[in-house]
């Protein structure tokens, strides 16, 4: 079951990500549009730029904002939720990374700790800080910040990685790591099985739902 929902998220997380240098291709080649996305009842009519003179890809139905407000306030329960056990989740691996980091590599991974958790905070303050509607670009967007989390956290090597870089993590202490994140990994998967899967897709939406405005129309 987790193995085949480690595909799903996966596949959804890969697409998403590669939306965007999708959209370049398929403007510049003859070949048909491209299946409906991963929750195309709220996606979005994409226009060219001023100026621009590639053939556009195929209009797609324009996003309806009322129903996605009201998909979010629907699942505003479960999108805490989720939010919460993500944090507590991030909370228990970093504390149990420190135990196995030597005082020098704790300083230096409790300060990208805290500039990443700065910048969260300030892009979370950006998000509600005006009253200006989003475009249909910065909701899918958005949409797609959900899916790089969920990468994040099924793809261990990712953050490996990270830490290698980052801390000069020794050979040891990398066996260790890919374990922690290994059972990261699994109570993750645990999450998101008791979750329903577009409270996750719409987890950084949320905070700034009334933004989206309920109308066909951008202002």
């Amino acid at each position: 079951m987790k193995q085949r929902l480690l595909i799903a998220i996966l596949t959804a997380a890969v697409f998403a990500l590669g939306y965007s240098s999708g959209l370049w291709v398929e403007r510049t080649r003859p070949v048909p549009a491209p299946p409906a996305a991963l929750m195309g009842e709220f996606s979005s009519k994409r226009s060219p730029a001023p100026g621009d003179n590639r053939v556009p890809v195929a209009a797609r139905p324009p996003l309806n904002r009322a129903q996605l407000t009201a998909e979010i306030e629907r699942l505003r329960p479960q999108i805490d939720s989720y939010r919460q056990r993500i944090e507590t989740l991030d909370a228990e691996f970093d504390r149990d990374l420190a135990a196995i980091l030597t005082p020098e590599q704790q300083a230096t991974y409790a300060a990208a700790q805290k500039s990443r958790a700065a910048r969260m905070k300030k892009s979370a303050a950006e998000l509600t800080a005006t009253a200006e509607l989003f475009t249909d670009d910065q909701i899918d967007q958005l949409r797609q910040r959900s899916l790089y989390g969920v990468l994040w956290m099924v793809a261990p090597s990712m953050k490996q990685d990270s830490l290698i870089k980052d801390l000069k993590i020794n050979a040891a202490q990398q066996a260790k790591t890919n374990e922690l994140l290994r059972a990261r990994r699994e109570k993750f998967l645990a999450i998101v099985d008791s979750t329903p899967p577009p409270s996750i897709m719409l987890s950084r939406l949320a905070p700034a739902a009334q933004r989206i405005g309920t109308n066909q129309e951008k202002k």
